[in-house]
């Protein structure tokens, strides 16, 4: 039985995956354990629970934690000091299949609660089908073949109450995935009243969608879609945010930059400082580290101390941090809180610049393209790149360079590689070890049973 790499570190959480697995996707209970029917039979109901499925997306398993640190832990800009006590990717499954559970409740059961006002139900349908394809999305990223034809994951359309048997439940090919995800994004836009901006961005919205969307084509290499998306969303009104540190604190978060935010607080946190910030004073545990490679891509002539790391990037002035001892102990310091109230962007408009200019590279369109890098590097500091003179290979790799040290610790960094086709060259691995194992149980519990990904 193979296992997956991380950071080149066979970790037992891994193994722990493969051999205990985790809960079943029929196992799900949507609405923090209370009944369906009983809780989505009012307006009130209906309420509580889309609240419940934004509960499941900041669950410290999906974007409070685990599922943005193994992104990274995956790639190669960290490396890990986790402890066998601790949360495993093992959850990963089980966390996001708990989302994809309370989106299809509320699909199913929300149009019949017709007290409800037409515009908020729409609104709430919209939201529910918007966080199924977000999360069919992320599910494929780590668990479904590159191939269209390959295996993707289940793609579940229908509360667990409705499921008449587990051998219902079957991988459907990553095209197949992929159609349901585009689906339930365009879906999504059609029911929508929320556009974007302002408080607007702490829910779904279409400037979300349009977004998510332009992701999406961008892993499917449907460079022109991704290129229409990217620039409907430009013409929606955002812009970056003037200072790149004001996307990571805890006060005055809200900025034009903001596309999709989950907003935590100090009581209702978010993990992420906790692994990524040094201990003692910094408040983390440094479980998670930046690696001198990604060290090396703000400041070239870094060594190992904190005296080498000059940079004029004002990211990794932000994201790179030194404790003092001996030796001095660097850290991930975008999150500045350990146990924090940082809101996290699912998706924010650099992304969105970066998504546009890669689009437009692959296309041979440089000229467009360097428009959008280069208001990216502007506002860390840097002075503009000329991808006209670099060529089309070198202006893609620089685009992913930028999407690299914008978006470092965000979780961005393995699936770029995997989608790229770079990760068996950059990271040394087998080529299987792209994909994560299907837990055990999963499997187990299926008839015929979901197909192991090959290599495990």
């Amino acid at each position: 039985m193979g296992a997956l790499m991380i950071r080149k570190t066979l970790l037992p959480a891994v193994l722990v995956m493969v051999a205990a697995g985790c809960k079943q996707i029929l196992d799900v209970k949507p609405i923090n354990e209370v009944s369906e029917d009983a809780a989505i039979t009012s307006p009130a109901g209906a309420r509580a629970a889309l609240a419940g499925m934004y509960d499941g997306l900041q669950s410290t398993n999906y974007y409070g934690g685990t599922f943005v640190f193994f992104s990274d832990l995956s790639g190669d800009d960290v490396h890990n000091q986790l402890t066998a006590d601790n949360a495993t990717i093992e959850t990963l499954w089980d966390a996001l299949y708990r989302v994809v559970g309370r989106a299809n409740v509320l699909i199913a059961r929300v149009p019949g609660v017709t007290a409800l006002d037409p515009a908020e139900r729409d609104q709430i349908l919209g939201e529910a089908y918007f966080t199924r394809g977000l999360t069919f999305h992320n599910l494929v990223k780590l668990w479904g073949e590159q191939s269209s034809s390959g295996l993707g994951v289940p793609i579940p359309l229908t509360p667990v109450a409705d499921i008449p048997s587990a051998s219902q439940i079957t991988r459907a090919t990553t095209g197949a995935v992929y159609t349901q995800i585009l689906r339930d994004l365009f879906v999504a836009e059609s029911l929508m009243t929320i556009g974007s901006g302002g408080a607007g961005t702490h829910q779904a919205n279409i400037g979300a969608v349009r977004a998510i969307r332009a992701r999406v084509y961008l892993y499917q290499q449907n460079w022109a879609a991704a290129e229409t998306e990217a620039q409907a969303v430009a013409a929606m009104g955002y812009s970056l945010a003037p200072n790149y540190a004001d996307l990571f604190t805890q006060d005055g978060q809200d900025t034009p930059e903001d596309i999709f935010v989950l907003d935590f607080t100090p009581v209702d946190f978010q993990l992420l400082g906790y692994y990524y910030r040094a201990k003692g004073a910094a408040g983390g545990r440094r479980e998670i580290g930046p690696t001198t490679v990604l060290i090396q891509q703000y400041a070239p002539g870094y060594t190992g101390t904190p005296a080498s790391f000059v940079t004029s990037d004002l990211r990794g002035q932000h994201d790179i941090s030194f404790q003092a001892g001996t030796p001095p102990t660097v850290y991930g310091s975008k999150w500045p809180t350990g146990i924090g109230g940082e809101d996290f962007h699912v998706i924010r408009f650099a992304e969105v610049l970066l998504t546009q200019a890669e689009a437009e590279a692959q296309q041979g369109k440089l000229t467009e393209a360097q428009v959008e890098v280069n208001a990216v590097r502007a506002r860390a500091g840097l002075g503009p790149l000329d991808l006209v003179a670099l060529g089309q290979p070198a202006a893609i790799n620089a685009i992913l360079q930028e999407r690299r040290l914008e978006l470092a610790f965000e979780g961005q960094r393995w699936p770029d590689l995997v989608r790229t086709g770079r990760a068996v060259a950059v990271l040394a691995i087998p080529a299987f070890q792209q994909l994560y194992p299907i837990p055990l149980n999963e499997i187990d519990v299926t008839s015929p049973p979901l197909q192991q990904n090959p290599g495990y």
